[in-house]
């Protein structure tokens, strides 16, 4: 594509003919649509519970709102720019306002998992220092600053985009700007590190909370009174625990594509149609996550399923009938 004329830019063009457009739209939407319903139950059941908020309801609260936002902005901004070739969509400094929602929410969202880590390790391994240490007021501070420095990281991109603001970037053109570079060279190398050492806090964490169910069980047994509130709240932190490495593990998988994208995008320059395709999948993937969140919080909370369960009543009747035959999702 010649970038000294801007007479040979397309004024506007699909990138898709009629019946992948669709599908391409239809798939987006469907998703975007289960982010926001998903999302949205999860918000209103913790707002209207939000007397009784913990720290750790915080941290899956403002996840939740995150992906919200995901679904709402930027999912349909994305869909327009990556199936639009014009102008508006192809040249940095305006295309790059498409897809900072995307990036931003996706680090804010990476941010939440380290918060919700850290949560865990102090809950499983200071139980008894936990509430003196993991207060109301030091969660907000946590949030405040997630949001402050994911932000931050996620505008890096943009930063770089605006440096040359004329260079024409749909297909496999690269950006010009070491700002873009860096931002994809971090990522490309963050993020299965990440994910290792993620998954490594969690393994230790498990690790702990399953000892204290051993201990809790022997004190039990030994006939102690005070054995059971101990063996409850053990049963608590372990059941918490499960539910955000289902989150952590969920969010590994559908990331380990984008990774390898990242990682491929540096040392390898493809065809147009190959890039458009495994990042189509790649995208889709990292979305998907928004979805998949909601749906763990109702297998493993009565408090978010029977919400999930009016609304999916609502949208289809026969809902009642089948939830009666099937029963309960999990305990």
């Amino acid at each position: 594509m010649n970038t000294s004329n801007s007479t040979a830019w397309p004024e506007f063009e699909l990138r898709l003919g009629p019946i992948p457009l669709s599908l391409y739209i239809i798939a987006h939407s469907i998703l975007a649509f289960l982010i926001v319903i998903g999302n949205s139950v999860v918000i209103a059941v913790l707002f209207k519970d939000r007397a009784n908020l913990t720290p750790n309801t915080m941290f899956l609260g403002s996840l939740a709102v995150v992906d919200f936002l995901t679904g709402l902005f930027a999912i349909p901004l994305a869909i327009f720019a990556r199936v639009v070739i014009s102008s508006v969509t192809c040249l940095a400094g305006s295309r790059i306002m498409f897809f900072s929602p995307a990036l931003l929410l996706c680090a804010v969202s990476v941010g939440h998992l380290i918060d919700l880590a850290v949560d865990r390790y102090i809950a499983v391994s200071r139980p008894l220092k936990y509430a003196f240490i993991m207060t109301k007021r030091m969660s907000k501070y946590i949030l405040t600053a997630t949001w402050i420095v994911t932000v931050s990281f996620g505008l890096l991109p943009a930063v770089g985009a605006w440096m040359y603001p004329d260079q024409w970037v749909c297909g496999t053109v690269n950006y010009k700007s070491s700002a873009v570079t860096t931002h994809s060279i971090i990522g490309a190398g963050f993020g299965p590190t990440f994910m290792a050492i993620l998954l490594a806090v969690y393994a230790r964490i498990y690790w702990i909370a399953n000892r204290h169910l051993k201990n809790a069980s022997v004190l039990r047994r030994a006939g102690m009174d005070a054995s059971r509130v101990r063996s409850l709240e053990s049963k608590s932190r372990m059941r918490a625990t499960v539910t955000v490495v289902l989150v952590v593990v969920v969010f590994s998988v559908c990331w380990l594509p984008m990774c390898a994208k990242m990682v491929l995008d540096v040392f390898w320059d493809p065809p147009e149609h190959v890039q458009f395709l495994y990042q189509t999948v790649a995208e889709f993937l990292v979305l998907g996550n928004s979805v998949a969140n909601p749906i763990i919080y109702s297998m493993r909370s009565n408090k978010y399923r029977e919400p999930y369960r009016a609304f999916l009543r609502l949208l289809c009747p026969f809902m009642v009938r089948c939830s009666n035959e099937v029963g309960p999702l999990g305990t």
